[in-house]
């Protein structure tokens, strides 16, 4: 009687190969302080034309801004935001923060994300959702994720995308 079992897996010679050595995953601390700067350098840019403007004082003075003063300003940020990181983001995958501290973004599935994505999944929707009372709660939910296993924010996650660190070079 032979041995022919239907459900047995076949038999083969699986020859393994060497997978291409993926770089190491950015430190929760590097991705921490390159945001710091990011930051930092946007509020450094803003914060006085905000304050020259008037706004600032209208704020502290208790007059809220409207809806079109609100969105007026966050077109601002958002013109201020892409002239500081736009080329760095669109051309090699990484912000001021993430450049000077050796980090770029990288996709799961390929190396190189869509400006699509790396703006809009990653930045623009985030600068959308912290405007909106209620939903903006998930600015704390959101860098709380690196704290996973695959240090991956709810940002990375939804442009599927991670944070690594860039290769010295001899």
């Amino acid at each position: 009687m032979t041995d022919n079992n239907p459900y047995q897996s076949p038999a083969a010679d699986v020859q393994t190969q060497a997978l291409s050595a993926a770089p190491p995953l950015a430190g929760r601390g590097s991705r921490f302080l390159g945001a710091l700067i990011d930051g930092l350098l946007q509020t450094a840019i803003i914060f006085p034309i905000v304050y020259f403007s008037g706004a600032w004082a209208d704020m502290m003075a208790g007059n809220g801004l409207g809806l079109g003063t609100t969105l007026t300003w966050f077109l601002i940020g958002e013109v201020i935001f892409l002239a500081l990181q736009g080329w760095l983001l669109f051309n090699r995958q990484q912000t001021v923060g993430k450049w000077l501290l050796s980090m770029k973004i990288v996709g799961m599935e390929q190396t190189d994300v869509p400006a699509g994505k790396l703006y809009g999944a990653r930045y623009l929707l985030f600068h959308v959702l912290a405007q909106i009372p209620g939903i903006n709660i998930l600015m704390i939910v959101d860098p709380l994720l690196i704290f996973r296993g695959d240090r991956r924010c709810l940002h990375d996650l939804l442009a599927g995308t991670q944070v690594v660190e860039v290769p010295a070079k001899a």
